[in-house]
């Protein structure tokens, strides 16, 4: 399941999280983003990232509380919060 789709637009990458309902965000959704963003970064048409979350309510509604409770406590303290 892709976590992270990346649409470009002429100039525009546009990244959007979906992981429905709330679009919460996991260690592999992070890796997710950090490949694009690498991606559009070595792109010289990319001039512009536009970040945003799929669906209607949530961006991103923040960590995966799920996720967390495996998460060793240096991910907690340095990436999730």
């Amino acid at each position: 399941m892709t976590l992270v789709n990346a649409i470009k637009h002429e100039s525009v990458m546009v990244l959007e999280l979906s992981n429905p309902p709330a679009n919460t965000y996991s260690y592999e959704m992070m890796r997710e983003l950090d490949a694009h963003i690498l991606s559009a970064r070595m792109d010289e048409s990319v001039h512009v990232l536009l970040l945003s979350g799929a669906g209607e309510k949530f961006f991103c509604a923040g960590a995966d509380i799920a996720m967390l409770e495996k998460a060793n406590p240096y991910f907690k303290y340095n990436d999730a919060l």
